[in-house]
């Protein structure tokens, strides 16, 4: 996507230089303004400000940057006039570097040929000896333009939080919004206490409660906001564990969800307290998100009252990111509702990963890992199978991975351009999402064909993410521009968490990989 543009540089003819203007009578000065003006007015342009560049030329802006296509044709209005000599367009230089290298210990290896976080680096990469990275969003490459700022804030509806070293200072005052004390796992129920005590559900709490948990499966605990909260926001360029999105991300982890899940309620009084709206028996939230990132879904179609819900956050200027599910079906709400963007899952190589969900509501797929190619996503991760234990780090497999790549690339584009409206924060994925990777060998994914198969747009969304690209849209955004709100994807609806889990290795004082699957959540 080629560079926005600020303004043009205009030579008149015959135009006395600025310093020889200073010393110019007032009346030919009067002369030389009047020519600007008539040439301004002939060229079909208003509310320009104008300011000496060079020797004798000006500087023409208009209060935003330009698209190239629209840059282009106002240039050509004016080399149309008989009193313009030149023009050129003010592009931006770049500055002539490599994209950024944080010094996180496993952003760049692990140990021996591991690939370390392949997943942030620029797309095509073949480190490791794995195959190209064409899957990859190329967020190393955006950190050129954009290293993020604390007033993109993530809200991060999930399990809750964990201690982490990686996590220090980058999470902001969330709230639990889990009101069933069976299922909080914490003692009681509401509270501004966002922690997460583990969602374990075991063989002992089946016989012991069968009622209460005849539809949950026994699983370790995944700390599943933890792990999301470490891929948007985790510290980067402390030379120690792993890199985030952003750099200077702050995370508003709000849990929703306990043991089995979580209810419809809760879910819906967390998405509106994270966008700042007023939720009963809550304190009002002080830092409202413009990001709500969602990885849990529910089979059932798209309500009422979760459409009602995206579509007031919209109103108020809030996005909603949502894992498009693991059932190798079509999406699950919210990825299903309107106005959401619903992130499905691709391999390393860019196919579809087998697991992932596809359908029209997609918005756009980027990477969520493939057992059957690639190693994963590195992130942080902890080492309890019920409560909290050690900090550490582990590979993650799921479009509940994907959808945070998602909302991080979003908050580096917020962090870029704050006056992005949601339509143009859609908009701008789809725009500059580069084209779906292409394999003879294997068919287009469809009913028939739903494990690895290749994306289109009609099954995995505009195309594949590309982090530089929406950086580069959101820096030149014109203020009116974007979609229809109907854009595609989600609102909440929750029976499966999305959250596969396919395989987590442990990097850090673990005993080992470990295994988790879908959790099924309370309706």
């Amino acid at each position: 996507m080629a560079q926005p543009v600020d303004g043009l540089i205009v030579k008149f003819k015959n135009a006395p230089t600025h310093e020889r203007m200073a010393a110019l009578s007032a009346s030919v000065r009067s002369a030389e303004t009047e020519r600007l003006h008539r040439v301004l007015q002939a060229a079909r342009m208003t509310e320009v400000r104008s300011r000496p560049a060079g020797r004798a030329a000006q500087h023409f802006s208009f209060g935003r940057q330009l698209p190239p296509a629209e840059a282009q044709a106002m240039a050509e209005r004016l080399r149309s006039q008989p009193d313009v000599e030149w023009v050129e367009l003010n592009a931006r230089e770049r500055l002539l570097q490599a994209a950024p290298v944080p010094n996180d210990l496993y952003f760049s290896f692990v140990s021996g040929a591991d690939p370390g976080q392949w997943w942030l680096r620029p797309p095509g990469e073949t480190a490791g000896g794995l195959a190209p990275s064409y899957g990859a969003p190329g967020v190393q490459n955006a950190w050129s333009l954009e290293l993020g700022r604390t007033s993109a804030v993530v809200a991060v509806l999930d399990t809750g939080i964990t201690n982490h070293p990686d996590l220090d200072g980058r999470t902001l005052d969330g709230y639990d919004f889990v009101s069933e004390r069976e299922y909080a796992n914490d003692g009681n129920g509401r509270d501004s206490d966002p922690g997460d005590p583990g969602d374990w559900v075991s063989a002992l709490d089946v016989a012991n409660e069968p009622v209460l948990y005849q539809d949950c499966l026994i699983q370790d605990s995944s700390w599943h906001g933890t792990i999301i909260t470490g891929m948007v926001a985790a510290a980067t360029n402390n030379s120690i564990g792993v890199a985030g999105i952003n750099w200077n991300g702050r995370v508003l982890p709000v849990r929703v969800a306990g043991k089995c899940g979580a209810t419809v309620a809760d879910i819906v009084d967390g998405m509106r307290w994270a966008a700042g709206l007023a939720v009963a028996g809550a304190p009002l939230n002080a830092n409202p998100a413009r990001i709500i990132n969602i990885s849990f879904g529910g089979s059932a179609p798209c309500g009422n009252l979760y459409q009602d819900t995206i579509d007031e956050l919209a109103s108020h200027g809030a996005v909603v990111v949502a894992a498009a599910g693991n059932e190798q079906t079509t999406p699950t709400r919210p990825a299903s509702c309107a106005g959401v963007v619903g992130v499905a899952a691709l391999a390393r190589d860019g196919i579809k990963a087998g697991y992932s969900n596809f359908g029209a509501r997609v918005v756009i797929s980027t990477l969520g890992g493939d057992p059957a190619i690639d190693d994963g996503l590195l992130t942080v991760f902890n080492t309890g199978l019920e409560s909290p234990d050690t900090a550490s780090y582990g590979r993650m497999f799921g479009t509940s991975f994907s959808a945070p790549i998602v909302s991080g690339a979003i908050s580096l584009m917020l962090s870029a351009n704050p006056r992005l409206s949601v339509p143009q924060i859609i908009g701008g994925l789809q725009t500059t999402a580069r084209p779906h990777v292409q394999a003879g060998n294997l068919p287009f994914c469809s009913v028939n064909d739903f494990e690895a198969c290749v994306c289109t747009t009609s099954t995995c969304g505009a195309g594949v993410l590309d982090a530089e690209a929406a950086v580069r849209f959101a820096i030149g955004a014109p203020l009116d521009a974007g979609p229809p709100a109907d854009s595609g994807g989600g609102a909440l609806g929750w029976a499966w968490l999305t959250g596969l889990a396919l395989a987590v290795l442990v990097l850090a004082r673990a005993s080992g990989p470990r295994r988790a699957g879908h959790k099924r959540l309370a309706e």
